[in-house]
């Protein structure tokens, strides 16, 4: 073999195409690679880029550097196809984030909203959790145990009166008063309770105990007020414990309102920063700010569904989620459609090499059987002249083995063969993968149909299993660098042959008398 030829056979050896399992890419959990689709690489990049990526030159570009035209070439890609994707991939997670952060303000706090509905209903639940650790805590524990409990009880009837019927309080609730103060009634206990009622007879354990209830009460409503200041009308986070004043926040309200509020804001910093039409933001998801504040529904309005329809905040979650399966979809068509055109020339290119590797092989066995019709009667003369016998079956045997071109073809042509094959098995099983993924992203409306083409192709790419620009000029010249060492070794053999002195490389010499004779001695009977 010719350090040319040998030269030629692992190049072509070097170039093929693994199968992959179509079902790999498709898993639930799919994360796309920074190697595929959406990734500045050579085989997404520089396959779909809008931008030339071959060195042009002529009178006008005497210089072109390669490397710079390549680079160039991914750029362009970066700008026309990657970035409109990664602007809806943006809106898409900021959607999602809003939807989230939606969710968490309206049923954050215990199923409530973390926000101030009703500010007297508000602060009247926080006076009842502060009352309600007063009468069942410590303060209540120090009260002289031999009325502790009367006391208890009429502070929270008084409590009870004062928050939902303080109209009561103007009235004494013993219509008998005057029996009671005498002990003239025959209800020693309510006797008592007339003596403990501030609007009857005041009783001065009891009024401390309620003075210090009271005061409580409007502690845990300042500081209530004192969290919602700074949150501007939003709830901290807290450990919701059941005492006001045990209760730890986990996050200040500031935070809070903060946090959401850059969300909320974020669809309308996207649309004032937008400087090209791929920047532009979906107007569903641009009107957020706008329909909280005109929906007579007010926030929650986002939340809730009218008229049959989705949710707004669902409807802008489906709108951008739909936005990025476009832009995804146009990426992967950019890159499917160069591939495909590359695969369309690195395959015209094998089976080029595998055609011309066919003809070669031909032309060798034509070759010997022209050779064997010159060889034979040669043969046949000398035995005459020589009073030997041939035999038939011999002859025949010899003949129709072709077994000289059989030997050039499987040390010279088979391996480059086999290869150009597998290529061609490869490059076709290729083609048919783009094309299923073409119509995957293309002849569904389903998202998630579209989903899994995407993430097939990303495998495809990402472990590099499409041919790119480079291969495919590659197979190229390697097309004309095998026809042209199969020609050198069509015309070496055919000259080997023919007029080698040898008789084992120059079977076919008929001008060297030794060879009639050495096969005529071969055929004899």
């Amino acid at each position: 073999m010719t350090p040319y030829l040998r030269h030629v056979q692992i190049a072509l050896l070097g170039i093929s195409l693994s199968a992959v399992p179509f079902a790999a890419a498709a898993q639930n959990n799919y994360q796309f690679k920074n190697e595929g689709i959406f990734g500045c690489n050579q085989t997404a990049g520089a396959n779909a880029s809008a931008g030339t990526l071959a060195a042009i030159g002529g009178v006008y570009v005497p210089v072109n550097d390669a490397a710079v035209t390549l680079n160039t070439g991914i750029l362009v890609y970066k700008e026309c196809v990657l970035r409109p994707l990664q602007d809806r991939l943006r809106e898409s997670a900021m959607s999602a984030l809003l939807k989230r952060a939606s969710v968490a303000i309206e049923t954050g706090r215990e199923g409530n909203k973390r926000y101030v509905v009703d500010p007297e209903a508000e602060l009247l639940a926080v006076r009842d959790r502060s009352r309600l650790t007063t009468l069942t805590g410590d303060t209540a524990q120090g009260l002289t145990p031999i009325f502790r409990d009367n006391i208890v009880r009429w502070s929270a009837a008084t409590y009870q009166q004062e928050t939902r019927a303080p109209e009561s309080l103007l009235k004494c609730p013993y219509d008998d008063i005057n029996a009671r103060i005498q002990n003239q009634s025959d209800d020693p206990i309510g006797s008592i309770f007339a003596m403990t009622n501030p609007v009857c007879i005041p009783h001065l354990a009891a009024l401390y105990f309620e003075d210090l209830a009271d005061a409580r009460d409007a502690q845990a409503v300042e500081n209530q007020k004192m969290v919602w200041d700074w949150g501007r009308g939003f709830y901290a986070l807290t450990d919701n414990a059941q005492d006001p004043f045990q209760e730890k926040i986990l996050t200040p309200s500031s935070v809070v309102q903060e946090s959401f509020q850059q969300i909320l804001g974020s669809s309308v910093r996207q649309l004032e920063s937008a400087d090209d039409i791929g920047e532009m933001i979906s107007a569903l998801y641009a009107g957020v700010t706008t329909q909280i504040i005109s929906d007579n529904r007010g926030f929650s309005g986002i939340m809730q569904s009218r008229g049959g329809q989705p949710a707004y905040i669902d409807q802008v979650a489906r709108d951008s989620s739909q936005g990025v399966i476009g832009a995804a979809v146009n990426a992967a068509l950019s890159i499917l459609n160069a591939s495909r055109e590359i695969e369309g020339r690195y395959l015209a290119s094998m089976e080029a090499i595998a055609a011309n590797l066919t003809q070669a092989i031909n032309q060798l066995r034509n070759m010997e059987r022209a050779c064997w019709e010159l060889v034979v009667p040669r043969a046949q003369n000398y035995a005459t002249q020589s009073g030997l016998t041939l035999d038939p079956n011999k002859i025949n045997t010899s003949t129709s083995s072709l077994a000289f071109s059989q030997q050039v073809i499987d040390s010279q042509i088979a391996p480059l063969a086999n290869a150009a094959l597998t290529n061609v098995q490869n490059s076709r099983r290729a083609l048919g993968l783009i094309d299923q993924l073409i119509a995957g992203v293309t002849n569904t409306a389903s998202q998630n149909a579209q989903r899994i083409a995407l993430q097939q192709l990303d495998t495809l790419v990402a472990e590099r299993e499409l041919h790119t620009r480079f291969d495919a000029e590659n197979a190229l010249k390697q097309r004309d660098d095998v026809a042209s060492a199969m020609q050198t070794l069509i015309q070496d053999t055919a000259q080997a042959w023919g007029d080698s002195p040898s008789p084992s490389t120059g079977w076919c010499n008929i001008n060297n008398a030794d060879i009639p004779r050495l096969w005529a001695e071969r055929w004899k009977i």
